[in-house]
């Protein structure tokens, strides 16, 4: 919730100072998701004037949760434990004789599911699981974890080691960078997209929101915000006059973007895998 906040406060304090008028930040709660919230937002009620307005507004977001995020990485990042998780066999499960029907149904389902196309694409997603092993929710590392775990750490966080819950929560906040960082519409990159270039931007924002609804096949996430975005008419650029041009520092803070996208951006953050179970104690029943 931190980063959460600084991003938006990000976009608060520079917007005022634009003359925008933009409300204060407010969370989106949601109890039943692993998170607590769908995030926070403000209201800008009011459009920017100029170009380098819009991008700085847009970029002082991101720039602001990224710089907590790197805090909450760099005190996390030590806590991480370097071996998989010993995952405890599953309890037996009596045998259940279903109806005919059902049987068939569920038949015919697997048929389906493991045509052709269908069959490739389910199995980019879900990888079957062998024998013996249990499905882990492997999340990727972003660029600058990589680079802290080989600085604090001497190397970057392996593929099945166990983040400490505040790393994980600089995991998620460099998730959340790197999509609102997307350059298409009215996302933060999306901002400073049509501040750099407003004469392309709509072009570029319906080219990568097609992109981002097939890049579903890799990581379904992807198709998600794609379609939100279509769903919501946000993938448009909002109006912006085309003169007077960036200012020095708007190009300078376009290029911080342009960095920070580029170390907090995965292009499969999240991906399957699994694990075999642990060996049973010595006289303990599988």
């Amino acid at each position: 919730m931190a980063i959460l906040l600084a991003h938006e406060l990000g976009h608060y304090t520079v917007g005022r100072a634009h003359g925008l008028d933009v409300s204060p930040p407010y969370f989106i709660p949601a109890p039943v998701v692993a998170f607590g919230t769908f995030g926070a937002i403000i209201r800008m009620r009011s459009q920017p004037s100029d170009r380098s307005g819009l991008l700085e507004m847009g970029a002082a977001g991101p720039l602001a949760g990224a710089l907590v995020t790197l805090v909450v990485l760099a005190a996390g990042l030590p806590g991480t434990i370097s071996e998989p998780p010993e995952l405890p066999p599953p309890p037996a499960i009596e045998e259940v004789e279903l109806h005919p029907v059902i049987i068939g149904v569920l038949e015919g389902l697997d048929s389906a599911l493991s045509w052709g196309p269908i069959g490739e694409v389910l199995t980019r997603l879900a990888p079957p699981i062998p024998e013996g092993h249990a499905p882990v929710i492997i999340m990727n590392n972003p660029l600058v974890m990589d680079l802290l775990g080989s600085l604090l750490l001497g190397a970057p966080p392996g593929r099945y080691d166990q983040l400490s819950p505040l790393a994980m929560a600089g995991w998620v906040g460099c998730l959340l960078t790197a999509i609102n960082l997307v350059p298409i519409g009215q996302l933060d990159g999306g901002h400073v997209l049509n501040a750099v270039a407003p004469g392309r931007a709509r072009k570029v924002s319906l080219g990568l929101l097609v992109v981002a609804i097939v890049s579903g096949v890799f990581w379904t996430g992807w198709a998600f915000w794609g379609l939100l975005l279509l769903a919501m008419g946000a993938w448009r650029s909002v109006p912006i006059p085309h003169d007077p041009p960036l200012s020095p520092r708007a190009r300078l803070i376009a290029a911080a973007v342009a960095l920070t996208f580029v170390l907090t951006f995965m292009a499969r953050p999240i991906e399957m895998d699994s694990l075999p179970y642990a060996a049973p104690a010595v006289g303990e029943l599988p």
